[in-house]
């Protein structure tokens, strides 16, 4: 509803009674309020609708407003009558604003009326026409055009897939291009302007703006062909000329602006025929027009450039056969130039190739040797003057009329050894050769030499392509050859002996390739007892009192030692008997123990207990060394007497003759000794005290000599130990003797010695029988005596289970890092240097040289693989860290040993480029020849791909190294 101003005073009105409305309204605001409900609407006067007549594109708005006379003067709005509109006919707000529809209606012109609310029948009306969007057009593309048919691009706005294009108000062909283009075609049959315009189809058509495009006559046109040339001097060449847009087509043609030519540019006819001066004129461009006869400035013009006549070259003979290996000269004659010289090529190829043949600056072809896939070659000779000129013959090349034959024409040959060969000529009375090896006369070195009688020489190492190729090529003519094909072949490995290596892992810190030989050539049995024979490996005093040094020694001691097995024993008897660096920091103190160790390997282990136990380095590992009587002085220490139960000789737990437990009557083990046996033997022990050194002066941890008994310490009340009584009053050195009783005739010794030695030597897992077997041995030499280490090792060593050499599923040992590296450097006849400094390697290892943890050494005796039955107890410290870092040191050794290592690949080099006989080759000397064929398959793809022999050698050593094949002792 509209609001509208009340209708001022007329012209005539008087001032005064233009002074009476405001006095009239107070008035009539009494009337009204006098009369309340009864006051009636006044009529002013009729109802006007503005804009009255309008027009309205879609997508636009308008506001209507109403003049109202009528009070109140609010109305109602309606489109086409219908109140507020609707989407047909638009819509139109309570305040006149007007919304046209999406579309058009089909009668776009509707009727928008304001109606009186208070007098229905009062009614203002205007008309609005709702058209389509204007079609803007801003220009036209080409302009002007020409008579004819024409395409001309509208640029514009609003344009729909429906405009119209216009021509002088007439509709044209019209393409859609987009909202901004449209494509009009059409035709134009005479000059003047043409009216363009875009006309939008009803309901609601509009036509857009006019834009004119001026029409012009079709212009005369030349064209000539070719437009530029070259003509040589006294020939002729033929023009061309087009004329369009003129029914009159002739022409005149020129040259250099002269009508026909001269005899210095040269003449050209009424058929645009030019022939060329016999002269080079200057400049030696000329210019050939073409101009209409119809319309003289219209011609068209092509650039002729003059040259000499050409350089031909002719070669003699044009074709040829020729026998390969054998030559034939060619000629060529060389005209229009005064330089002749000619290049001679073949095939392409200036001087030919070994391939298609040779041809000197003579034109002396010499045949290939061999006959190449086509037969047929070009022998072309061209112009140095003018490489454009050439000439060539045709080559046909045929077999030699000698022929060669070798025999055999197969063979295969194993490096280092040689075949003979026999070259058969015919053809020729001259039947000589020469001989050679993949093209090299004589050969080489590397694929192998022959001499002058055919014998043929296989290389030392076989090669990179392990084919090779004998030629016998005739000396009278040495494209006639013959040839053999020869493959080389490693020789095989040799195998390695099985027992005598499974013997020499057990008996020593890894075989080598000596000691296979030595023990395989002897027997087991007789290379034992020179194992015994030989002297122990004087263990040396380092400089600076360094345990390092020693540390490094022992290393290099480990797989430099000549007597393997006295140093194999003593490494399983100190995890026994068991000292460590970690107390024990000077190497004074720790070699008394290694020497003892040394000393008793293959003698009685009740003199290693009894040394041991007076060894300083005992003293100051287990507290023994002033160990003394209780008193107010102090008493004796437990820490010695305990281990020498527990770890030296019987153990926690009573066993039975083959090392199981001893049960009671309720299906429980039997401990061996109790607290009270620790403290009677700790009596027994007391009173060992520290050698005064020679010459005098403190005795404290003097290391130069073993213990010495100080009565005045010793206890002397009578004890009694497991089951013993030992009487009062002995002296130091008969509690001892007594104490060594005790434990040398207790039944637990012998098999617990004898377990920890066969784990230790041979397998984790012994069965209860191989067990016995060496205890018996243990308990009783053969002749009455116990203890005998050389009996036991050899008991041990020549036992049927060590000496079973298909394993069953519990036989084996994990091999810790000392043995598994060790091994692995005597394996490559190698070995640790004796100035490495590689221990602290086996420090992070959990294997540190000379330095274990705690008295039960590097690892416990009793620790089962995980989540097994089965003992194991190297895999405490095989962690994935600790394989991780073996393969790491393994992986060094291999690639840069920095002189910490040394090892020897050479025996590995001939089957550097043999895969099989390579992994082969590896199988027999770490795995003795137990390698499975899937691991060997694994191996050769993995060490295939290796940039050279060196690579596929240490990929090979370092992926079977690191497997659990070698990394177990089975």
């Amino acid at each position: 509803m509209n609001p509208t101003l009340p209708p001022t005073p007329s012209a005539g009105q008087s001032g005064t009674s233009r002074c009476l409305p405001a006095f009239l309204s107070l008035l009539t605001l009494f009337a009204l309020l006098a009369t309340g409900p009864r006051a009636q609407a006044q009529v002013a006067g009729p109802i006007t609708v503005y804009p009255e007549n309008s027009s309205l594109e879609i997508g636009g708005n308008r506001q209507f407003s109403a003049y109202v006379p009528i009070s109140p003067n609010t109305v109602v709005w309606s489109v086409n009558d219908i109140i507020g509109g609707n989407a047909t006919y638009g819509t139109i707000t309570t305040n006149g604003n007007y919304l046209p529809p999406a579309v058009p209606p089909s009668n776009n012109v509707v009727s928008i009326k304001a109606r009186s609310t208070a007098y229905p029948t009062s009614v203002g009306t205007a008309q609005l026409t709702i058209t389509r969007p204007y079609p803007w057009l801003w220009s036209v593309s080409p302009s002007p055009l020409v008579i004819g048919n024409y395409e001309v691009s509208f640029n514009g706005a609003n344009f729909t897939t429906d405009s119209q294009a216009l021509c002088n108000g007439v509709a044209v062909t019209s393409i859609y291009v987009s909202a901004t283009k449209l494509i009009a075609r059409g035709g134009t049959s005479q000059p003047g302007t043409n009216q363009f315009s875009v006309r939008q189809p009803g309901p609601g058509a509009v036509v857009g703006n006019v834009i004119a495009a001026p029409v012009t006559a079709v212009p005369t046109t030349v064209a000539i062909s070719p437009t530029a040339t070259s003509v040589s001097l006294g020939t002729t060449r033929t023009f061309v000329s087009t004329v369009t847009g003129n029914t009159n087509t002739a022409v005149t043609w020129s040259v250099n602006g002269i009508i026909g030519g001269s005899a210095t540019v040269g003449t050209i006819s009424a058929t645009g025929a030019y022939t060329a001066p016999p002269t080079l004129p200057s400049p030696a461009t000329v210019t050939i027009r073409a101009t209409s006869v119809a319309v003289s400035t219209a011609y068209a013009q092509a650039t002729v450039t003059l040259v000499p006549p050409p350089v031909t070259v002719t070669v003699s003979p044009a074709r040829a056969t020729v026998e390969i290996g054998t030559t034939r000269t060619f000629a060529a004659t060389v005209v229009n130039n005064t330089n002749t010289s000619v290049t001679w090529s073949v095939n392409g190829v200036n001087g030919g190739s070994a391939t298609v043949g040779t041809i000197s600056a003579a034109g002396v072809y010499v045949a290939p040797s061999v006959l190449p896939a086509s037969t047929t070659v070009i022998v072309r000779a061209t112009s140095v003057a003018n490489p454009s000129a050439y000439g060539q013959a045709t080559v046909t090349l045929t077999p030699p009329s000698v022929v060669v034959a070798v025999s055999p024409s197969t063979a295969t040959v194993q490096v280092g050894s040689s075949r003979t060969f026999t070259a058969t000529v015919t053809g020729n009375t001259n039947t000589a050769v020469t001989w050679s090896v993949n093209g090299t006369t004589g050969g080489s070195a590397t694929v192998g030499t022959i001499s002058a009688a055919g014998v043929y020489s296989a290389p030392a190492a076989l090669p990179t392509v392990t084919s090779v190729t004998i030629r016998a090529s005739s000396v009278v003519n040495a494209a006639a050859f013959g040839q053999a094909t020869v493959t080389l072949a490693s020789v095989p490995p040799p195998v390695v002996w099985l027992p005598g290596a499974r013997f020499l892992e057990q008996a020593s810190f890894g075989p080598t390739p000596a000691t296979l030989a030595a023990v395989q050539q002897k027997g087991i049995p007789a290379y034992l007892q020179e194992q015994f024979a030989l002297p122990a490996t004087v263990i040396p005093t380092p400089t600076n009192n360094s345990m390092g040094e020693l540390r490094n020694w022992v290393l290099y001691n480990y797989t430099s030692a000549p007597d393997q097995l006295r140093q194999r024993v003593i490494y399983s008897l100190s995890q026994i008997v068991v000292t460590s660096a970690n107390k024990l920091i000077y190497p004074d103190m720790m070699l008394p123990w290694m020497r003892i160790l040394s000393q008793h390997a293959f003698g009685n282990y009740r003199d290693l207990l009894r040394d041991v136990t007076m060894s300083p380095s005992m003293g100051k590992y287990l507290d023994l060394a002033y160990s003394t009587k209780p008193g107010p002085g102090g008493g004796a220490n437990e820490n010695y007497a305990r281990e020498l139960m527990q770890l030296f000789t019987i153990g926690l737990w009573q066993l039975n003759a083959d090392g199981s437990l001893l049960l009671d009557g309720y299906g429980l083990p039997m401990t061996t000794y109790d607290q009270r046996t620790v403290a009677q033997m700790a009596l027994a022990l007391t009173g060992w005290v520290y050698a005064t050194p020679p010459g005098g002066g403190s005795s404290w941890e003097y290391a130069g000599a073993p213990m010495v008994p100080q009565e005045a310490r010793h206890d002397t009340t009578a004890k009694s130990i497991l089951g013993r009584n030992l009487p009062a009053n002995q002296t130091v050195q008969q509690d001892l003797e007594s104490v060594l009783d005790c434990l040398m005739s207790h039944p637990n010794i012998a098999p617990f010695i004898a377990t920890r030695l066969i784990r230790s030597l041979v397998t984790s897992n012994p069965s209860g029988a191989y067990i016995q077997r060496v205890a018996s041995v243990f308990a009783n030499n053969g002749n009455g005596v116990a203890g005998d280490l050389k009996a036991v090792v050899t008991a041990i060593l020549l036992d049927p289970e060590a000496r079973q050499d298909t394993p069953v599923a519990t036989q084996g040992r994990l091999k810790e890092p000392i043995l598994q590296v060790s091994g692995f450097l005597r394996a490559l006849n190698g070995g640790f240097s004796s100035t490495q400094q590689l221990t602290y390697l086996f420090d992070y290892m959990a294997q540190s040289v000379l330095n274990p943890p705690s008295v039960f050494s590097w690892f416990s005796p009793l620790y089962r693989v995980p989540h097994s039955s089965l003992f194991g107890p190297e895999f405490q410290i095989y962690s994935p860290t600790e394989a991780t870092l073996r393969g790491n040191l393994l992986f060094g050794m291999l690639n840069y040993s920095g002189g910490d290592t040394v090892i020897d690949l050479s025996p590995f080099q001939p089957y550097g480029n043999d895969m099989p006989n390579l992994v082969e080759a590896v199988n027999q000397v770490l795995l003795y020849g137990r390698m499975p064929a899937a691991i060997k398959q694994v191996l050769i793809d993995a060490a295939t791909p290796g940039y050279d022999a060196r690579s596929r050698i240490e990929t090979v050593l370092y992926l079977t190294a690191l497997s659990g094949l070698y990394a177990v002792q089975y």
